[in-house]
């Protein structure tokens, strides 16, 4: 497991090499796999056996989640916690209607002159 800081969020990596075998016992090939998150549910150790799910780029299986099938648990990428979703959609739409707000006043005020108490 690696920290990358590339930004504020600074995603953890799990590279690992699967073994994949044929029906008959024998090893086949070594993949490498690679799963990326801000964190993960779940783990995997040494031995465990695995079914994995990705896509292949550049050689390597890039998954966000795996199948431990020697414990029966599921790891996966953890995700945004929806609380925080929700905060940051409302902070950008009361942001979006006070700029519209502003817009509007701006281009629907009539022309501007002197106030209505002053004398002609």
């Amino acid at each position: 497991m690696r920290i990358e800081q590339r930004n504020e969020m600074a995603p953890s990596v799990w590279t690992f090499r699967l073994e994949r075998y044929d029906d008959s016992g024998k090893r086949v090939m070594l993949v490498p796999v690679e799963m990326r998150g801000i964190g993960f549910e779940g783990s995997i150790h040494d031995g465990d056996w695995v079914r994995v799910n990705g896509r292949m780029r550049a050689g390597t299986l890039h998954a966000k989640h795996l199948h431990n099938v020697t414990t029966g648990a599921d790891v996966r990428v953890a995700r945004t916690p929806k609380w925080l979703l929700v905060l940051v959609v409302a902070f950008i739409c009361v942001v979006a209607a006070v700029v519209l707000m502003g817009w509007l006043g701006v281009f629907t005020s009539g022309p501007a002159g002197p106030p209505d108490d002053w004398p002609p």
